[in-house]
């Protein structure tokens, strides 16, 4: 038997639901038509926890959906899911607790965290956010292990100075330091381009650095900007080429053929392309966009890091 690939399978995120697991339904069958691997499930908008505990009735149906379809599957958590917010800390790890058993109960790989982001202040009170974080992902990664899920922190961005999150790098470093099996990273291409942008970091640098820790990808297109003036729509935000755009791949100028090649992902990754829903008439131009990204990886080996 030979290696396990790096970039292991191709996927799609479902549209964000209101509610309506028929929408859902038509979704998957939509994604399994293009013949890609996976799905990742946006159950942050499919009502299925409630109050932070799995609804029961609403996780059935969930779970005869999820079998109708040849895929695999992965989940993205709460988008509202911060483990530096003190203040609701209680109900955040108790809603990323619901989200591994509903990764789990529908026999779900990965669930994607979105990593921490709080007021700016001064670096020690950073310091000190960090480590609660840490905490909290080491508890959840044992909460999550007897469960067979993976949580893959995910890198997001800043705009403006009034807010902090770790860059890539820094979270890059969290991640060694938590050293758990099943707390690794998810690398958003589009969020670290932005955010190099902001903070004049280099790209590929940033990328490269992440990657030894990331099992999972987030693949959509952008130009890097960040949102210095308000756009009125979404069409306008487009034109001018601000924001997390989440673009058919080749709509923007992420440069996908630099920082692929050899990048040291570990082996067993996951790709899944987040299109806003209005793309999705692009569906199968970006499912051979990925496959081919998926070959930029795999073809060229890859310095992959230590499992």
């Amino acid at each position: 038997m030979g290696a396990v690939p790096i970039v292991s399978g191709i996927g799609f995120s479902t549209p964000t639901g209101q509610g309506d697991l028929a929408a859902l339904d038509d979704g998957l069958a939509r994604i399994a038509d293009l013949g890609v691997e996976y799905a990742e499930l946006s159950l942050f908008g499919e009502d299925v926890i409630v109050g932070g505990r799995v609804e029961p009735q609403r996780l059935e149906r969930l779970r005869r959906i999820c079998q109708r379809h040849p895929l695999r599957y992965t989940v993205h958590g709460a988008i509202v899911g911060n483990l530096m917010d003190r203040a609701h800390l209680h109900l955040h790890k108790q809603v990323c607790r619901a989200m591994i058993e509903l990764t789990a109960a529908i026999g779900g790989e990965i669930l994607v965290q979105h990593t921490g982001r709080v007021p700016s202040r001064s670096m020690v009170q950073h310091e000190a956010d960090h480590a609660l974080e840490r905490a909290c992902l080491e508890e959840l990664g044992e909460f999550a292990r007897p469960l067979g899920v993976r949580i893959a922190v995910e890198n997001l961005f800043i705009e403006d100075g009034s807010l902090y999150t770790a860059d890539p790098q820094r979270l890059a470093a969290e991640i060694a330091a938590i050293g758990h099996p099943n707390v690794c990273g998810t690398l958003d291409f589009s969020h670290a381009y932005i955010m190099a942008t902001y903070r004049g970091l280099d790209f590929a640098e940033v990328v490269r650095t992440f990657a030894p820790y990331v099992n999972h990808l987030h693949v959509h297109d952008s130009f890097g900007r960040p949102r210095t003036m308000a756009c009125s729509t979404t069409a306008e935000a487009l034109a001018y080429g601000l924001g997390d755009l989440h673009l058919p791949i080749g709509w923007g100028d992420i440069p996908w053929d630099q920082v692929l090649p050899g990048l040291p992902l570990r082996r067993g990754t996951v790709m899944i392309v987040e299109l806003f829903s209005r793309y999705w008439s692009e569906l199968a131009s970006c499912a051979a966009a990925a496959r081919r990204l998926q070959a930029l990886i795999n073809e060229d080996g890859g310095r992959v890091a230590a499992q």
